[in-house]
C-alpha cells in the first residue's frame, strides 16, 4: 500500500493498516491487506479527507453470471472498506474508489 498527500504519522499508518487487516474478501476470508486489494491511501489533514484507492478491476468477463458475481464482490469490498474506515476515522470524509 502506498500513502500520499500529507505525511502520515506512525499512529495514522497503524490505524490504516488495522482497517485493511480487518476488512475481508468475502470468498476467501483473507484480508484486503493480505491480498493487496488497496493500492494507495491519501490523507489531507486540511480537508479532513481520506481517499482509499482499491486495486480491483471492473469485471471483464463475457459471461453474464461471472460479471454479476465479480461486480458484487467488488462492490462488497468497497462498501466494507468505506464502513470500516468511517468507523476508525469518524472525523474524516472517506472516499473509496
Amino acid at each position: 500500500m502506498e500513502t500520499g498527500q500529507d505525511k502520515l504519522s506512525p499512529e495514522m499508518i497503524n490505524r490504516i493498516e488495522k482497517v485493511l487487516k480487518k476488512v475481508k474478501e468475502p470468498e476467501t476470508f483473507r484480508s484486503v491487506s493480505e491480498l493487496g486489494l488497496v493500492k494507495k491511501v491519501t490523507y489531507s489533514a486540511g480537508w479532513q479527507r481520506m481517499i482509499v484507492y482499491t486495486d480491483i478491476d471492473a469485471p471483464r468477463s463475457t459471461c453474464a453470471v461471472c460479471y454479476v458475481v465479480t461486480e458484487t464482490i467488488r462492490e462488497s469490498i468497497q462498501r466494507d472498506l468505506q464502513e470500516a474506515f468511517k468507523m476508525e476515522f469518524p472525523e474524516l470524509t472517506i472516499t473509496v474508489e
